[in-house]
This record gives structure tokens, sequence and C-alpha cells, in this order.
């Protein structure tokens, strides 16, 4: 993966975050993970990102996932998002997702 690729993934994942807190207003993580933390990405890899809130109701979900698509679309890319809580994480912490992205995640 060139650098070119790697630092405009990095902008549209801090481009999501911004937009992000705008729009809930509440502290949040967004951490980069997959192909693209790896160093591993195509340019036609999607753009894997977790969003972690304090709280995730319909309406937050419903925000997070118009913002992904509106910056992706934006920019021409795929941003999967997979949502998720902080107590979520500090729950599931042990299962191998939450432990891949601890270990290869961006954080943003």
């Amino acid at each position: 993966m060139r650098e070119s690729q790697v630092n405009n993934t990095l902008e549209l994942s801090a481009k999501l975050r911004e937009r992000l807190l705008k729009v809930i207003g509440t502290h949040l993580e967004v951490i980069l993970f997959g192909s693209q933390a790896r160093g591993e990405a195509t340019e036609e890899s999607d753009i894997d990102v977790l969003v972690v809130v304090p709280k995730l109701d319909k309406e937050t979900l419903d925000l997070i996932l118009e913002v992904a698509w509106e910056v992706g679309f934006e920019a021409g890319k795929v941003i999967s998002v997979i949502p998720a809580t902080f107590e979520e994480m500090e729950k599931l912490s042990a299962s191998p997702f939450f432990q891949a992205v601890r270990r290869e995640g961006i954080r943003i």
C-alpha cells in the first residue's frame, strides 16, 4: 500500500470522526482496523472502522451509519462501520475481534 493511500485513509477516518463529533456531540472513539490499518489494502479495499460511543440507541446508530455513508460517498470509498459501546468493548475484550482491533487498530 502506498504512503499516499495510507494518508488518504487516515484523513478520511479523521473526517469521519470530526463529523460524528458534530452530530453525536459526545465522547467517542474511532479506530481504523483491518487491511487499511495493517498496510495490506488495495485500491478496492473498504475502510473498516470501529466507532465506540457511551450509549448506542437507534438514533445514534442511524447517525453513525448515515455519516459514514456520506463521508465514504464524498470520497468514493466504502466505509464499513462497526458500532459498539465502551461497555461492550470491555465485556467482549477477550473476543478475537476486539483483540485484533486492539492489536492492529489505529486510534483516530
